[in-house]
């Protein structure tokens, strides 16, 4: 991995939620993931006997991942080996996303939604 510092001024970040990264620096690997089951019902009541992800397949289907049939050689040359950044303003960050300023060698990120909605008959 590339060798430089991150110089930051100034970060704003209003809200952070659901399996995110925020990070200024850098990392060898960021890996956030969320699984999020959200029932929504006309009429508000809970069952007690909800939230296995089990019983959803969407929670255990295996993500494809994407094939590299190339080999890819790269140099880089930093005459400066600064990030420098002077204001970030951030509104929100949510469902294992990432906001970095800096370098990571791998980033990989996992989020799964099943939303049901429920009405009065």
């Amino acid at each position: 991995m590339i060798s430089r510092y991150s110089q930051v001024a100034s970060a704003y970040v209003n809200s952070i939620g659901i399996s995110s990264v925020f990070n200024i620096g850098d990392s060898q690997q960021i890996t956030p993931t969320a699984k999020v089951l959200a029932i929504q019902r006309e009429e508000e009541r809970f069952l007690g006997d909800e939230g296995d992800l089990s019983e959803y397949p969407i929670f255990e289907e295996e993500i494809p991942q994407p094939q590299f049939y190339e080999e890819v050689v790269t140099n880089f040359f930093h005459e400066n080996p600064r990030i420098s950044v002077s204001n970030v303003k951030v509104i929100a960050i949510s469902s294992s996303a990432v906001f970095q300023i800096g370098s990571t060698k791998d980033i990989i990120c996992e989020t799964r939604v099943k939303n049901i909605r429920q009405l009065k008959k």
